[in-house]
């Protein structure tokens, strides 16, 4: 409503999507093959390319509305998966990750100059051979970046990183249906998840975090979408528990007697987590 928009809204939206298709790492390269391209421009429906400050703002003013628009993009493509392949269609998928930021804590020699530290200090104080500098760098480190306590230290393929640590639900045909941000919104809205502080550990650490995540996650993905009905959950060994599995395979865990009749996870013998026969 209100005066026309020089740069209209789906234009904007469509530049992103070519931005995604073709792989543009960033926006100032987007804008370069807008202001080649004259069928690109008229494809997105500029009839001037804008600059980056637009594109920067559309994101932020319109946040919302883009969440939203995924979100009913998980809706449309679901009859699509299920003809596609129903039993891959029915499977949930869950696992956790990270997207890397850009603080001095990412740098590898921060890591490691606290590691030859950590060394130095125990061959001077002639300590076990049993002593693993690795685990005690981990425990001396900040538990978030200094520049964004929303960046947090996490333990991924084997090397430790600061992080805007996620967790995303897929199908088994690889297609994403949700993706939640663990931010302090999502913990807001999850005041039962409670942070412990972290161990000399960090896969045991990873274990039982991704475990106090999982449920929570997928109570927000059926909220969102109560057609999908998926019959099978696959994920890895963070949530071999038996309170998990309860919740997953029986009751009204995700709404109205809505639940796994198959859950599939590999046995954990680290886990630290509760268990019983």
């Amino acid at each position: 409503m209100g005066r026309t928009r020089k740069y209209p809204l789906h234009a904007l939206l469509w530049a992103l999507i070519i931005q995604r298709i073709f792989s543009i790492p960033t926006d100032q390269l987007l804008l370069t093959f807008l202001a080649y391209s004259k069928p690109l421009r008229d494809f997105c429906g500029f009839s001037k390319v804008p600059d980056a400050s637009k594109i920067t703002r559309f994101k932020q003013d319109f946040l919302d509305d883009l969440q939203s628009v995924f979100d009913k993009l998980v809706d449309l493509t679901e009859p699509i998966c299920q003809a596609i392949n129903s039993t891959k269609a029915d499977m949930t998928i869950f696992d956790s990750s990270g997207i890397e930021a850009f603080v001095s804590e990412n740098n590898p020699k921060y890591a490691n100059r606290i590691i030859k530290q950590l060394k130095a200090y125990a061959k001077a104080h002639g300590f076990h051979k049993s002593y693993d500098p690795y685990k005690a760098a981990y425990g001396s480190m900040p538990p978030h970046a200094s520049a964004n306590p929303e960046i947090k230290q996490l333990y991924i393929n084997g090397h430790f990183c600061y992080v805007f640590k996620f967790g995303i639900i897929t199908n088994g045909l690889g297609i994403v249906r949700h993706i939640s941000f663990y931010n302090k919104s999502f913990m807001a809205a999850h005041p039962d998840i409670i942070v412990e502080k972290k161990s000399d550990s960090p896969d045991e650490d990873k274990c039982v975090h991704d475990s106090k995540l999982l449920l929570p996650t997928l109570k927000d993905f059926f909220s969102k979408h109560p057609l999908i009905n998926p019959k099978t959950f696959l994920g890895d060994a963070a949530f071999d528990a038996v309170e998990i599995y309860k919740s997953l395979l029986t009751g009204d865990t995700f709404g109205p007697g809505k639940h796994f009749n198959q859950a599939y996870i590999p046995l954990n013998s680290r886990s630290k987590l509760e268990k019983h026969n």
